[in-house]
Parts: C-alpha cells; sequence; structure tokens
C-alpha cells in the first residue's frame, strides 16, 4: 500500500517538474521571438536617424544642384520662345565645374544622365526642374520665375564665406613680348619659339623679252623687198615677209626673305595665396574640396 502512494507521489512531481520546464521553455522562445522594449524603441530610433540623415544629404545635394542651376541659367541661357527647354545633366554640370561630385547617404555617385535640371519656358513664366536620382532616393523640385526676370531664385536663404589655402601649387605668369634673343628653357622658365620670314634686303633682277615686228616692205629697183633695220636681232634685206626680232631688257629690285625664330617665356612660381569663394552656408560640396568657412556670411 505504501509503495503504491510512493510511486503516485514520484509520478507527480515528476509531472509538476516537467511542467515547469515547458513553461521555462515557451518564456525563453517567447523572449527569442518578441524582444524587449527597449530592444524594439532603439531599433526604431536607430533607424529613424538613419532615414533623417539619408534625407539631410539628398536635401543637401537637391539644393546644392538648384544652387548652381540658378545661377548658371540666367537671360542668355534661358529658351526663347513659349514650350521650349533647355536641359543640362548632372554630369554635364561637373564637366562644367558648377559642381563637385557628391554621393548618397549609400556612399555612392547618383545617376549622371537621370539627374537633371531642365528649365521650360511657360505662357507666363520660366519654370526649372531640378531632378535627383540616387540609390537611396529619386525626387524632384520646381522653381519659378517671371518672363521679366534675369535669374532663377536662389534656394540658399544665407551665403557664406568659404576659403582654401592654395598653398604649394605652381603657377604660370603672363607671357613676354616675343624677341629674337635665345632664352634657355628651365625647370622655372617656360619657352615658346616661331619662326617668321623677314625681309633681310633686296636684289637687282634682269628680265628679258622678245619683241616681234613685221618687216618693212619697200620697193627696191622695181623689186619688192622685205628689211629688218639694224636695231633687230635678224636687221637685214628679204626677199619675202618675216618677222624682225629683238630682246628687250628691264631690271627689277626684288625683296631678298630669311628666316627669324622669336622666343618669349613665362616664369613658373609657388602660389601661396587664398582662394576665396561665397555660397549656400550648407554647401557641403566646398568642404570636400577642402574649403573651410571662415564666419562672415551676407
Amino acid at each position: 500500500m505504501y509503495d503504491a502512494e510512493d510511486v503516485e507521489k514520484k509520478q507527480t512531481l515528476k509531472s509538476i517538474f516537467i511542467k515547469i520546464v515547458l513553461v521555462v521553455l515557451f518564456i525563453f522562445v517567447l523572449m527569442m521571438l518578441f524582444p524587449t522594449k527597449g530592444f524594439v524603441t532603439n531599433y526604431v530610433d536607430e533607424k529613424v536617424k538613419e532615414n533623417i540623415s539619408g534625407n539631410d544629404n539628398f536635401n543637401n545635394n537637391l539644393l546644392a544642384m538648384a544652387t548652381a542651376g540658378s545661377g548658371y541659367f540666367t537671360s542668355s541661357r534661358l529658351p526663347k520662345n513659349t514650350g521650349d527647354k533647355v536641359k543640362m545633366t548632372l554630369g554635364e554640370m561637373y564637366e562644367n565645374k558648377l559642381l563637385v561630385k557628391f554621393s548618397d547617404s549609400n556612399n555612392r555617385t547618383c545617376n549622371n544622365n537621370e539627374s537633371y535640371i531642365e528649365v521650360t519656358k511657360e505662357a507666363e513664366e520660366y519654370t526649372m526642374k531640378v531632378n535627383l536620382s540616387c540609390t537611396d532616393k529619386d525626387d524632384y523640385i520646381i522653381l519659378h520665375m517671371g518672363l521679366d526676370g534675369s535669374q532663377f531664385p536662389s534656394t540658399s536663404t544665407a551665403r557664406c564665406e568659404f576659403v582654401k589655402n592654395l598653398d604649394d601649387t605652381w603657377a604660370y605668369g603672363d607671357w613676354s613680348s616675343w624677341s629674337t634673343k635665345k632664352i634657355k628653357e628651365t625647370s622655372t622658365v617656360q619657352v615658346q619659339t616661331k619662326v617668321s620670314k623677314v625681309q633681310s634686303g633686296t636684289k637687282r633682277v634682269m628680265h628679258t623679252k622678245i619683241i616681234e615686228d613685221n618687216a618693212v616692205r619697200v620697193v627696191y629697183n622695181g623689186n619688192i623687198k622685205y628689211v629688218c633695220a639694224s636695231s633687230y636681232n635678224n636687221a637685214g634685206t628679204y626677199n619675202n615677209m618675216v618677222k624682225c626680232r629683238k630682246t628687250q631688257v628691264t631690271y627689277t629690285n626684288e625683296p631678298v626673305y630669311k628666316n627669324v625664330t622669336y622666343y618669349r617665356s613665362r616664369s613658373k612660381f609657388l602660389n601661396n595665396k587664398v582662394d576665396t569663394k561665397w555660397a549656400s552656408c550648407d554647401d557641403t560640396s566646398l568642404i570636400k574640396e577642402g574649403y573651410v568657412k571662415t564666419g562672415n556670411e551676407s
């Protein structure tokens, strides 16, 4: 009887132990599948920060394009007739040195062809579409200007002074005047040459010309004769008509030329100047080029 009760108690304890183990495992699985509130909050905060940072970078790049376009599309570069359009891609802006290359939030360059500025002449205004296509985002903005305007309004609310130290860079001065004095090229002197024909004097040149005239017809003792006067080379009397010939000599003074080599030079010097530019205060492209803000604003 006691043996049966012991067995029953052992089975009951075993059953309770198994249930406790299952409950613990179940709670562990739930914790793995459903993170804590703090974990979720931190994860969401990080994603929000990443999204905000990406948007700021995209907006800065878009506004940099708009600012460059506003300065470029002045009255001489605007379309002439209603409905006409002029377009410049991001790649062409790089080529024309309107911008330095920038990257998106994924640190990749934006599409040079699908990113562009397009200006259209409408019936009552000009519109400028600034489209930016990157790996993180694709969007555009529209700027408006009246037909009597000469430049699109700037997208920047403030302009700052940026400076860049140009030390340790070489530059050339102006070219000297051309001279026949020979100049030797060195590491700091650049030389150009040209060869020209120059009149050095004159010479007397003889020219000869054969003049022909008909012989003079005369009647001598009832006979017809043809006579060339003594001034002709073939002077004499002839029975038949002949051409009387004489040599005419003339002289002219002709110029004499010679080749002369000319030289000019310019000096190479170390540039220790500071380059100054004014741009939008949030312009990150100049920072990437090595410029720094001075703190001066306009």
